[in-house]
């Protein structure tokens, strides 16, 4: 039974590392579409749309840093599952369960 249990624990983690490779590269497609985007076309601008321009930059560069905090995390959880450290808590050594890893 137990072989049975860490076969499904694998088949699960062959899932999780799939499913972050796509969101690591979405991401990655992300950061190369988003980087030469401007949101004003160079032309004189009135107080107004000084205003827009700068809060639309600050609103795209928040997401930004969100993204790249989003993305570090991914390869270090890639990295972990390479390394077979995934699931295990670093503070206690004990066994994460696998319902709170995918919440995560």
């Amino acid at each position: 039974m137990a072989e049975e249990k860490e076969l499904v624990g694998r088949k699960n983690l062959q899932k999780i590392k799939k499913s972050l490779l796509e969101r690591k590269l979405q991401i990655e497609q992300d950061f190369a579409t988003s980087h030469g985007e401007k949101f004003s076309d160079d032309q004189v601008q009135d107080l107004g749309d000084q205003a827009l321009s700068s809060a639309m930059e600050a609103i795209r560069s928040s997401l930004q840093d969100k993204e790249l905090e989003e993305y570090n995390m991914i390869l270090s959880v890639l990295e972990k599952i390479d390394t077979g450290t995934y699931g295990i808590c670093i503070d206690c050594g004990q066994s994460i369960s696998e319902k709170r890893l995918t919440v995560y």
